[in-house]
């Protein structure tokens, strides 16, 4: 693409004269190369059936507890982390702050809201099991060959105390797919030898400034809602927003609904 602008020479006459610039897609192609702006490799897996994807996600779900059932409250979030975890482009999600269904990106991250008891925290333990059944796979910048989509959960008060322990959360802004439950119930800032972190604050915001990592987040706290927003900031929301596909499983808390099932077993 020639590029032109229009010059004034020392007598005032004006004249137009090319601007040599580099081609575009040299430019892209160095960038590539030089492994800036990275982006995580996903694979498609579309030979599938929805209704037998979700059989075996019931199936999963009932194999660690019997009260486990796909209802109008989660049935959109399960039929879309199938779509997530295939690479489907059909999937979608919600609009954090109009919770209008919107299309998904499969380089996003997810984010579960929800209140206490609603299976946020199975649903992402349930999918983790459905992963790692299926042999789904992934490539990550820095890796030769390709690796299992697949992911360990951690609890965000337990991100906290390993800062209090050793100062040092690094490895957690590294993993190349990192599971936080329970965003929000953690301290808002913790201690190591004098020094004060807002531990989760600086996980998003070094996580959210990458492309090359996913993040998937359970929490009572709704990404568009005031409570996160007056907690964290508009960075941190903001950052979220940008790194993760929302959802929300609605409905009462089936740890209730579990205690007072017929024949329940007692604790």
């Amino acid at each position: 693409m020639e590029v032109t602008k229009n010059i004034k020479d020392k007598n005032g006459n004006e004249k137009t004269v090319k601007i040599q610039t580099p081609k575009i897609d040299l430019i892209l192609n160095a960038i590539r190369e030089r492994g800036m702006f990275a982006q995580i490799t996903r694979y498609q897996y579309l030979d599938y059936n929805m209704e037998e994807e979700m059989q075996i996600i019931e199936a999963i779900g009932k194999s660690r507890t019997p009260y486990f059932v796909i209802d109008d409250e989660n049935r959109f979030t399960y039929e879309n982390f199938i779509r997530w975890c295939r690479c489907d482009t059909r999937m979608q999600c919600l609009h954090p702050e109009t919770s209008q269904v919107i299309p998904g990106n499969l380089r996003h991250g997810i984010y579960i809201a929800g209140a206490t008891g609603t299976g946020k925290s199975w649903c992402l333990d349930i999918m983790q099991a459905y992963c790692r059944v299926m042999g789904f796979k992934v490539k990550y910048v820095e890796e030769r060959d390709t690796c299992p989509l697949s992911w360990n959960s951690v609890r965000a008060d337990a991100l906290c105390d390993t800062y209090t322990e050793t100062g040092d959360i690094r490895r957690f802004k590294q993993r190349n797919i990192l599971s936080v439950q329970d965003f929000g119930s953690e301290p808002l800032e913790s201690l190591y030898m004098g020094n004060r972190l807002e531990v989760m604050r600086s996980l998003i915001e070094y996580r959210g400034d990458r492309s090359d990592c996913l993040t998937l987040i359970t929490s009572n706290l709704k990404l568009g809602g005031d409570k996160l927003l007056n907690r964290y900031g508009d960075r941190v929301a903001s950052r979220l927003s940008e790194m993760c596909n929302y959802f929300e499983i609605r409905g009462a808390d089936r740890r209730k609904w579990r205690n007072l099932a017929p024949n329940a077993p007692k604790k």
